[in-house]
């Protein structure tokens, strides 16, 4: 198949990148000029250069493709106005410009995220069929990216929507923080239990495979995460367990975390950059429960998830590999 990709150069997306051409598809990656392409470097795609919402190149492009994987999205932004029109409006961009020059595509994938349904009640898992109750900006811009997706095509093209919950593996740079303490001897636990499940990023880039090829996925929204929900006590543990390395556990309250998402975002104003850690952030640490039913995909297409031993030492080892310590 013809596959058109959004956000191919970054974390989540060169491995799905690298899925698709392994399994033997076309891959096109919509990419900028200005684009770091590291991670696809050596790898057998083509580029086409533009916005998500450039309306010459996804003319042009998407009315030759077999599969559309939108992938691209902001994770951090000024504001919300910033969040809703990279990841709510080019959603819905995106998706009109398939009905309007592809409407016999065989499928359009979208990676939203954990974060559109928001956190659980307790420790059971969420299903996807609940109430949405985001508690962040971004969480809101993927409910409405969601939303504009299902109004869009609205049964002209089937969809299928996948939610990861938070996002780990080789490449990736904000829960490398937890390898990394790890790396020096250090186990971060909060002071109150909290419960979060993870996704190996290869998993990831395996559902959009099966989900391309399976009609079975048709019109459906996944969670992606592994079954067990972990306390930051229990990653740390495992982590270090993974790659036999010794490490001492220290408790950081609550505050800790506002006091330093308090700094980066004055830092953040003075640099003009938008930081990774900031109070909306916090407020998603520091839910109690973020818990995700992945039955229905099992289910549907056999997905089997990596559990967090094995992709916890080969996420480690990479970062050795490629001196990220």
């Amino acid at each position: 198949m013809r596959v058109f990709l959004t956000g191919a150069n970054g974390f989540v997306g060169s491995h799905i990148a690298e899925s698709l051409v392994e399994a033997g598809h076309e891959v096109i990656c919509l990419v900028r000029k200005t684009s770091n392409l590291k991670w696809l470097e050596g790898l057998n795609v083509k580029y086409v250069y533009g916005s998500l919402t450039d309306a010459e190149v996804l003319g042009q492009t998407l009315k030759d493709v077999d599969v559309v994987v939108h992938n691209a999205g902001a994770v951090r932004a000024q504001n919300a106005a910033e969040y809703n029109k990279i990841n709510a409006d080019a959603t819905k961009t995106i998706a009109e410009f398939c009905l309007k020059v592809n409407p016999s595509l065989k499928k359009f994938i979208f990676i939203s995220s954990q974060a559109a349904q928001g956190p659980s009640a307790s420790q059971t898992p969420r299903k996807t069929g609940g109430q949405l109750n985001p508690v962040s900006d971004y969480g809101i811009s993927k409910m409405k990216a969601e939303e504009m997706l299902i109004q869009t095509l609205n049964g002209k093209i089937p969809y299928v929507i996948l939610r990861p919950s938070a996002v780990y593996g080789p490449r990736d740079k904000d829960i490398f923080m937890f390898f990394d303490l790890v790396n020096k001897h250090i186990k971060i636990k909060t002071s109150k239990k909290r419960y979060v499940q993870l996704v190996f990023v290869k998993d990831i880039a395996k559902a959009v495979l099966l989900c391309a090829q399976n009609a079975a996925s048709n019109n459906k929204t996944y969670y992606l995460a592994d079954s067990p929900a972990y306390t930051w006590q229990d990653i740390g543990n495992i982590i270090a367990g993974a790659n036999n390395v010794k490490a001492y556990s220290i408790t950081a309250p609550d505050f800790v975390f506002k006091t330093a998402a308090f700094f980066a975002e004055m830092f953040g104003k003075i640099s003009g950059k938008t930081p990774v850690l900031n109070k909306q952030k916090i407020t998603e640490i520091t839910q109690d429960y973020w818990t995700a039913d992945n039955a229905d995909i099992i289910q549907d297409l056999n997905l089997h998830f990596t559990n967090l031993e094995i992709g916890a030492r080969i996420t480690y080892c990479w970062y050795l590999d490629n001196k990220f310590f």
